[in-house]
């Protein structure tokens, strides 16, 4: 490893105690290696003239972003040649830890591509956090994988099959018509003005009589609605936390179940949070869902569940214990007088069905339009065994909004309230705005109303609407099936 004198840096010469410099040389030699550690794999831009040829002759590539990495040389001793021995995922580069540098070898914004030849149990991710401090499950690379966008998620509206008569596709077209930007942006005035303690304007999980003044008043709008409404509590590193459950019994005796979610807590966690993107935005929705359904007295077949969740934002803790009281999980339940009656059949047959039947669609962060993106994108991200919540989604936009919202797909969930739906074997579906790595005032106290379009949002919360009506099923009166 050579430096090079002081003269070829440019550096003034001085006389310098000896153990002084080594300490220099130390931390220059350190900070060398630390950036070292990983040897990059070859690449090339997407659009340069030779990239034809690479995907031609390479033994394998992948295109991400702007870029196109491919097989190293055998040059390269230190990294394979086998794809299978390459893996991605995706999440914030700010929360890389050092062991994942050590083993990232490529990737451009929120894709990382790893080198990992004994298999991912080489490297620990965790998706249990906010969106960025957390990250996918690891995926194995493939030849000629294309990464970085995501793909649109099309509505087929001539093979698709609306899971209702035309009397109940009448009477959820009718209830989303209540469904306006006026009507959105009220819920998210009074969501963001909560006074919270001493009134510092939050909603953070880590103030006590905030969450308190929260919860209080997401219980008030589901009661004036009629809705049942009843506090999860219990309790997590000490605190004392609460989901607000508000319940509407289906008509099934079977154990299905849909809920319509998002988390109600803000940050920073002190000091001003008014969380308007994140999540008020998703509050507002989730509101705005539940006042369109019971103004339009729809009788699901299933039983809903409308969910404000705690403590999204150290660590997806609310949903946690909502997924896992809906699993049945011994020592974790939900209200009695909020929750479906329990199925007649054994327990473990209790626990398989609630797995199976239950779906989830969570609202985190809808409301801000990305400058970056042409068309006004909204993101699902789920597994793709979630397909059956995803088209009746992507239908009911196309039904409800037209042309006015891109779909898009990502495959690779992390870091919001469907993590814990999807870790229980449940189907559950992130909907968020596109682009959300981008938003400037994440975390801060300038995530403000003035921040999120409410005609944006109300498409959003229209296609919710609909895709949850879908998802549920309706009992439709005599005279109008």
């Amino acid at each position: 490893f050579f430096l090079g004198s002081r003269a070829e840096f440019g550096i003034r010469t001085f006389a310098a105690p000896p153990s002084k410099m080594m300490k220099v040389v130390a931390v220059l030699v350190a900070t060398a290696l630390s950036t070292s550690r990983a040897t990059q794999l070859p690449s090339v831009h997407a659009t340069a003239e030779d990239a034809r040829g690479i995907r031609d002759q390479a033994k394998w590539w992948a295109h991400v972003g702007e870029k196109v990495y491919y097989a190293p040389p055998a040059s390269m001793a230190e990294l394979s040649r086998d794809v299978s021995d390459y893996y991605y995922a995706l999440g914030s580069e700010s929360a890389l830890t050092d062991d994942m540098r050590q083993h990232r070898v490529g990737g451009e914004g929120r894709v990382h591509i790893f080198h990992l030849p004994k298999g991912p149990s080489m490297l620990q991710l965790s998706s249990r956090g906010d969106r960025r401090e957390s990250f996918s499950s690891l995926l194995q690379l493939q030849h000629g994988v294309s990464l970085g966008l995501f793909p649109e998620y099309p509505a087929h509206p001539s093979t698709y099959a609306y899971p209702g008569s035309a009397g109940a596709q009448a009477l959820e077209r009718s209830a989303a018509a209540g469904i306006t930007a006026a009507a959105y942006e009220e819920f998210l005035t009074q969501i963001t003005k909560l006074p919270g303690d001493g009134g510092s304007g939050t909603r953070s999980w880590s103030n006590v009589e905030a969450s308190k003044v929260t919860q209080q008043y997401l219980i008030d709008k589901f009661t004036s609605m009629g809705l049942k409404a009843c506090l999860q509590t219990f309790t997590e590193a000490g605190h004392s936390l609460a989901n607000v459950v508000a319940y509407l019994p289906g008509s099934s005796t079977s154990s299905e179940t849909l809920t319509v979610g998002a988390h109600y807590d803000s940050r920073p966690f002190f000091g001003k949070a008014p969380g308007a993107e994140d999540n008020g935005s998703g509050v507002a929705a989730l509101l705005s869902v539940a006042k369109a359904w019971m103004e339009a007295k729809l009788k699901p077949t299933k039983s809903v569940y409308f969910v404000g969740f705690a403590a999204e934002e150290p660590g997806l803790i609310g949903s946690k214990h909502f997924a896992l009281a809906l699993r049945g999980k011994e020592g974790q339940q939900l209200p009695e007088a909020c929750s479906a009656p329990a199925p007649t059949s054994s327990f473990l047959q209790k626990q398989r069905t609630s797995a199976d039947k239950h779906q989830a669609i969570v609202m985190d962060e809808v409301g801000w339009v990305s400058p970056k993106l042409r068309r006004r994108t909204v993101n699902l991200e789920s597994k793709d065994w979630t397909h059956e919540v995803m088209d009746h989604l992507a239908e009911s936009n196309l039904f409800h909004n037209g042309q006015e919202l891109y779909v898009v797909h990502n495959n690779a969930p992390f870091g919001s309230d469907h993590m814990s739906f999807l870790d229980n074997g449940m189907k559950g579906v992130l909907v968020i705005n596109g682009d959300d790595e981008a938003y400037p005032n994440y975390h801060k106290s300038t995530d403000t109303i003035e921040n999120v379009n409410v005609e944006y949002a109300a498409n959003i919360t229209r296609m919710v609407f609909g895709g949850a009506v879908r998802a549920a099923g309706l009992q439709v009166p005599a005279h109008v099936a």
